[in-house]
């Protein structure tokens, strides 16, 4: 497997590569499988899997777009993905996205938000390669806001530690509830045998608890 550092989720300096690791690892080894992970950027591990030079891609969103190319497992974790901003900006909430046009937003290219997000062209949206980079920015006020991943902002500002949360506001509403999965290419030809085995030992691992307890153990349940 392969994917990209994304703490709080997944990393290669992070307590057992992190949580979603353990979470893909021991589904795999439930149905037999001893699955291995490495790290490297983002656009060069979705080229690894449609190329076929890794046999799987872990932490990926669906769309539509991703979908033709690619073939899709069984949800891993929903992740919540919206905007922040500095409360200086006076601005917590919106009903349209049309609202957001007089601002700034920061995303990171290459990852998708809501499918109406990312094809709204009218708004004035500016790539980074990371997030991290998107948080600075966005405590320098060289962006109005960012479309982040709300567990990824808050452990970087924890990481950061020269900032707080009660400088941001999380906007509302969020623009996703955003599951991660796992994706091979459809031209590998074990796509669905590889999936199917993923599949079901995710299945099983969450009847019998396991599952809840790995979330609770790296913090993720209360």
């Amino acid at each position: 497997m392969v994917t990209v550092d994304w703490a709080p989720y997944y990393g290669s300096e992070m307590k057992n590569n992190g949580v979603i690791t353990v979470i893909v690892t021991s589904a795999f080894k439930r149905s037999g499988i001893n699955a291995n992970i490495k790290f490297v950027p983002w656009k060069r591990a979705m080229k690894e899997v449609e190329m076929g030079e890794s046999d799987i891609l872990m932490g990926a969103y669906y769309t539509d777009e991703r979908n033709k190319s690619y073939f899709y497992s069984d949800p891993i974790y929903d992740i919540n993905v919206g905007l922040v901003a500095l409360k200086t900006l006076n601005f917590t909430h919106f009903k349209e996205l049309k609202e957001l046009i007089p601002y700034t937003i920061g995303v990171s290219r290459g990852w998708a938000n809501s499918k109406a997000f990312d094809q709204a062209d009218y708004l004035n949206k500016q790539g980074a390669t990371n997030q991290i980079l998107n948080v600075r920015k966005l405590f320098k006020k060289r962006l109005d806001m960012i479309s982040i991943s709300f567990d990824v902002f808050r452990y970087e500002v924890a990481t950061m530690g020269s900032h707080r949360l009660n400088e941001v506001v999380f906007i509302k509403p969020p623009l996703q509830i955003s599951p991660i999965h796992l994706i091979t290419s459809r031209n590998n030809p074990e796509k669905e045998s590889m999936m199917d085995a993923f599949n079901r030992g995710l299945s099983d691992i969450k009847k019998d608890g396991t599952y809840d307890a790995i979330l609770q153990e790296y913090g993720f349940r209360k």
